[in-house]
């Protein structure tokens, strides 16, 4: 089975993809070495690639602060409410800024991955695809995966949440999101 990770540059999400203890057969990008086949068994010829693609939104000047901090902030300089989906982030990425970033990168597993396998390759499993990223940008991804706009989002993803994105009718035009999906981690 051939599968394919694109994973955030920032260590808690290189260390979520650890975690996750998938087994690939290559060592991961931001190791100097596989662990042994002893350690970690090999159950995937998954290929990991580290990608800005799937970064966490850039906050600017609003790193490090909780939205209510924000909105304080904000209402203390008379500038009125505040969404991170309408608004964005002042020195930061606006959400036509995210947009972009993630249309390019939906459209890259689409066409790489998903059209080739949904037009009759045959090939059960190839073209999985797993994200490993952060909240906001995961829920951005999930909102464009099915062209909604950011503004739209009612979206909320657990720390550590699992979500599936697939396609109804195995059709690359029906973008879906998969509801009532269990995913366990032994611990």
């Amino acid at each position: 089975m051939k599968q394919y990770s694109y994973v955030s540059p920032r260590s808690r999400a290189q260390r979520t993809l650890e975690l996750l203890e998938i087994g690939c057969r290559e060592r991961l990008p931001w190791n100097a070495a596989r662990k042994s086949e002893d350690e970690e068994p090999i159950r995937t010829e998954a290929r990991v690639q580290v990608t800005d693609a799937v970064r966490e939104w850039d906050y600017g000047e609003y790193e490090g602060l909780t939205s209510r901090q924000i909105r304080e902030m904000r209402d203390a300089r008379g500038e009125g409410p505040w969404d991170i989906w309408r608004d964005g982030c002042p020195g930061g990425e606006s959400p036509t800024d995210v947009i972009a970033r993630l249309d390019a990168v939906i459209a890259e597993i689409r066409d790489k991955y998903h059209k080739p396998c949904l037009d009759g390759c045959g090939d059960e499993g190839k073209g999985d695809v797993l994200v490993v990223a952060h909240g906001h940008i995961l829920r951005a991804f999930a909102m464009r995966w099915t062209g909604k706009p950011l503004t739209e989002t009612a979206l909320i993803l657990e720390a550590g949440g699992v979500g599936t994105l697939s396609y109804e009718h195995h059709n690359i035009e029906e973008p879906a999101i998969i509801l009532g999906g269990a995913f366990v981690v032994d611990s």
